[in-house]
């Protein structure tokens, strides 16, 4: 499981490093693995996801030397795709548990908000990535409050502040990786394959524990596990959430309860316990020996 979770992390890190090369610029693909290392240590030692998009988005721009606005625009579309095979993945294990079993009308509806929860905050994003003006003033907002961070990470910084400017680059380098099909498709299938890991995890688990279950049912077991970590509770790693996430879906596909928690927590040990060294290491060089180097132009 160790194997397929590092493996994970390299489609992870393909998937974004092949729109940075869209977007014109050069990245080695090791320097890109370490970051994609480094924010993901982020999210088990801070209270929100967001600030694992903030670290690449400030590292990315930190070693491509594209701007700031470049650099999240790239992000943005990373996440962009990867929910988009999330989507198309649900959509088809959701269609083909419901056609194999009889489940009552409550249980359809749970099971039919994964994908239109999705959908919705997909539509969003999407409309905000390609319209991104429409936030300027809330985003000059942000840019004030984050100015005083930034500039205590990187004393060197250079920050006008302006929501324009960083728009205006947003935009730009959107409409660049948008306009290069082999990096699009090429990071599709990354991100496919960084979906399967995750899911092939949980269910080498089951499978080790003797327990035969459809892979449709694992495959939403993940992503409704998937959507309670992007809730936006101030628990790092959203560990014990998870899990419970986790146990009572399986649970409700009738695995028994003392398997489903097994499951759970042993898929955990392996993405969380196991992996804290690497990802810890790669956020201290990239938070103590790289921070302060160059200029970023925010």
């Amino acid at each position: 499981m160790v194997a397929v979770q590092l493996l994970g992390y390299g489609f992870y890190t393909v998937a974004w490093y092949e729109l940075i090369l869209a977007e014109g610029y050069r990245l080695r693909f090791r320097t890109c693995f370490g970051i994609a290392l480094a924010s993901i240590f982020a999210v088990y030692v801070t209270p929100s996801g967001v600030f694992m998009e903030v670290l690449r988005c400030l590292l990315g721009s930190k070693e491509t030397g594209m701007s700031f606005g470049e650099s999240t625009a790239s992000v943005a579309l990373h996440r962009i795709l990867y929910i988009v095979g999330f989507l198309a993945i649900t959509s088809f294990g959701l269609f083909a548990v419901l056609s194999r079993n009889a489940t009552d009308s409550m249980s359809v509806l749970v099971l039919a908000s994964i994908p239109i929860a999705t959908v919705v905050g997909l539509s969003v994003l999407l409309y905000f990535s390609l319209a991104p003006r429409k936030i300027s003033p809330i985003l000059d907002r942000m840019l004030k409050i984050v100015q005083p961070l930034i500039r205590r990470i990187q004393k060197e910084a250079v920050i006008e502040g302006k929501a324009d400017r960083f728009l205006s680059e947003y935009d730009g380098g959107f409409k660049r990786m948008l306009t290069s099909r082999r990096g699009m498709l090429l990071s599709f299938l990354a991100s496919l394959g960084d979906w399967t890991c995750s899911v092939s995890i949980l269910w080498i688990a089951l499978y080790a524990l003797n327990v035969n279950t459809s892979v449709w049912v694992v495959v939403i077991t993940v992503s409704i596990g998937r959507m309670i970590q992007m809730t936006p509770i101030a628990i790092p790693g959203m560990i014990g959430v998870y899990e419970t996430a986790i146990t009572t879906v399986l649970a409700f596909f009738t695995v028994p309860v003392s398997i489903a928690a097994s499951a759970a927590i042993l898929s955990r040990i392996v993405t969380v316990w196991l992996e804290l060294p690497i990802t810890g290491a790669a956020a201290y060089h990239y938070g103590f020996k790289l921070v302060g180097k160059g200029t970023l132009q925010v």
